[in-house]
C-alpha cells in the first residue's frame, strides 16, 4: 500500500479528470501563491489545531488529498487551501528548532498548517468511550461536533497517509487557566481496508479461485446465518410498534406489514413448486463474501474477508470516471482479527501488529489481483486512492 509508508504518498496516484476540470471546485491558484510567508504566527499555535507535516511533503499532495474528499475543496486564497466549506487550512510554516523546542514538536516535523475553523463543540466525552479514540479523549470536556468535526476527521486521514501528525488546542481553558494541547501521530500501520472499485461483476467461484492462489483455502461464504425467532416487523416489541403507529400511521404500519406478508407467501409458494417438480431455485444475490486465513501456521491471526457487493455510492475519488457513472461493483477487503476490536485500535500489543502487519501485505496482493482482473481503481478506507 503506498500511501502511509512514505510521506511523499499522497502523490502515487494521478487524480481522475473530475479534480482538474471540475467546474464545482474552487479555483486552483498559481504555485507562486501556495506558500506561507513570514515567521510562523506563535500567538495562535494553542488556541487553533495543525497539522505537521515531514520536509518532503509538497502542498500540492496536501491539494489532492483534499479533492479526495470534498468536491468543494481548493485553494481559496494565497496558502488557504478549503477541506470543507468553513474550514480551510492555512500555511504551511517552515517549522525550525526553536519552534520545535518552544511548542514540544516531534524532531522531524519541519512544517506546520493551521485549521481555521470556528470551535463546534458538544458535550462532555462519556466515561464508556474514554481510551477508544485518541482524537475523542483529546476533548474530555467538550467534544468537537459539526464542521469542526469534520474537519479534524479529516485532517488526521491526511496526517495518516502523509505519516505526519495533529496538534490539537484541546478543550477550551478553564477561567484563568490555559488550553493544553494535545499531539496525535496516527498510525499509518492501522489502516489495512482496502477497496476496490470496478464496473466488472466477477462470479463467486472466480474470485474464490483468484483469492485461493494468494491465500491457499479461501472459501466461498454464501449461506446466511440462520435468524433464530421472528423477523422482520414481528420482531419489533410491543411498546415499539405502538410508537410507530403514532409516528406513522396506522394505515401506513399496516400497508408495510401486508406488503411484507405477500412477500414472504410468494417466496413460500416458490419454494414449494420448485421442490414439487425437481427445479432447482435459482437465487439472486447482490453480494458475496470470501474469507481466507491469514496464516495458516498462525490460526490465532485471525483472518481477510473479501465482500462484494454492487453500490451506486461512489467515492469521490472515482466519482469522475466515465465507467463509475452507472453504479459500480466494490471489492472490499479487510482484516478480519480474532478480537473484532483490534482492527479498530491504535495502539495494539506486539502480536496483534504482527498479525497486522501480516494481513496488510495479504489484503494488499489481493487488492491488486482483483483490480488486475476487473480493472477499476483502489481507494484506502480514509477513501483516498491507492497505487498498488
Amino acid at each position: 500500500m503506498s500511501g502511509p509508508q512514505g510521506a511523499s504518498a499522497g502523490a502515487a496516484s494521478p487524480l481522475p479528470d473530475f479534480f482538474t476540470a471540475g467546474a464545482d471546485l474552487a479555483t486552483t491558484l498559481p504555485d507562486a501563491t501556495l506558500s506561507a510567508v513570514g515567521s510562523f504566527p506563535v500567538g495562535r499555535a494553542d488556541t487553533q489545531h495543525m497539522l505537521l507535516l515531514a520536509e518532503d511533503v509538497t502542498v500540492d499532495e496536501l491539494e489532492a488529498l483534499a479533492l479526495s474528499l470534498d468536491e468543494h475543496a481548493g485553494w481559496v486564497g494565497a496558502s488557504r487551501l478549503q477541506i470543507v466549506p468553513g474550514a480551510e487550512l492555512q500555511g504551511p510554516w517552515n517549522v525550525d528548532p526553536d519552534l520545535r523546542r518552544v511548542l514540544d514538536l516531534p524532531d522531524w516535523a519541519t512544517q506546520a498548517v493551521l485549521l481555521d475553523c470556528p470551535p463546534q463543540r458538544a458535550g462532555a466525552l462519556p466515561e464508556a468511550l474514554t481510551g477508544v479514540d485518541p482524537l475523542t479523549d483529546a476533548f474530555p470536556l467538550a467534544q468537537p461536533t459539526g464542521v469542526e468535526l469534520l474537519a479534524l476527521t479529516r485532517m488526521r486521514a491526511m496526517a495518516r497517509r502523509l505519516a505526519g501528525a495533529l496538534r490539537l488546542a484541546g478543550d477550551p481553558p478553564t477561567p484563568g487557566g490555559r488550553t493544553v494541547p494535545v499531539l496525535i501521530v496516527p498510525d499509518p500501520e492501522r489502516s489495512t481496508t482496502l477497496t476496490v472499485y470496478s464496473p466488472v461483476w466477477i462470479v463467486p467461484d472466480g474470485v474464490a479461485s483468484l483469492v485461493a492462489r494468494i491465500a491457499p483455502g479461501a472459501r466461498l461464504m454464501l449461506e446466511a446465518d440462520p435468524v433464530p425467532g421472528p423477523t422482520g416487523l414481528a420482531a419489533v416489541p410491543q411498546e415499539e410498534l405502538v410508537r410507530l403507529a403514532a409516528t406513522l400511521g396506522d394505515d401506513v404500519l399496516d400497508k408495510a406489514w401486508r406488503e411484507a406478508e405477500r412477500l414472504r407467501q410468494e417466496q413460500a409458494q416458490a419454494e414449494a413448486r420448485a421442490r414439487a417438480t425437481g427445479t432447482p431455485l435459482e437465487e439472486l444475490r447482490d453480494g458475496y463474501g470470501i474469507v481466507a486465513d491469514i496464516d495458516p501456521a498462525h490460526p490465532d491471526w485471525g483472518g481477510i474477508e473479501v465482500r462484494v457487493q454492487g453500490t451506486e455510492l461512489v467515492p469521490l475519488a472515482v466519482r469522475g470516471e466515465t465507467w463509475a457513472r452507472r453504479g459500480v461493483v466494490c471489492y472490499t477487503v479487510v482484516w478480519a482479527p480474532r478480537d473484532p476490536a483490534d482492527a479498530h485500535r491504535e495502539d495494539l500489543p506486539e502480536g496483534s501488529r504482527q498479525a497486522r502487519a501480516a494481513a496488510r501485505v495479504l489484503i494488499e496482493k489481493v487488492a491488486a489481483a482483483l483490480q488486475a482482473a476487473a480493472g477499476g481503481a483502489v481507494l484506502d478506507d480514509d477513501g483516498f486512492l491507492v497505487a498498488l
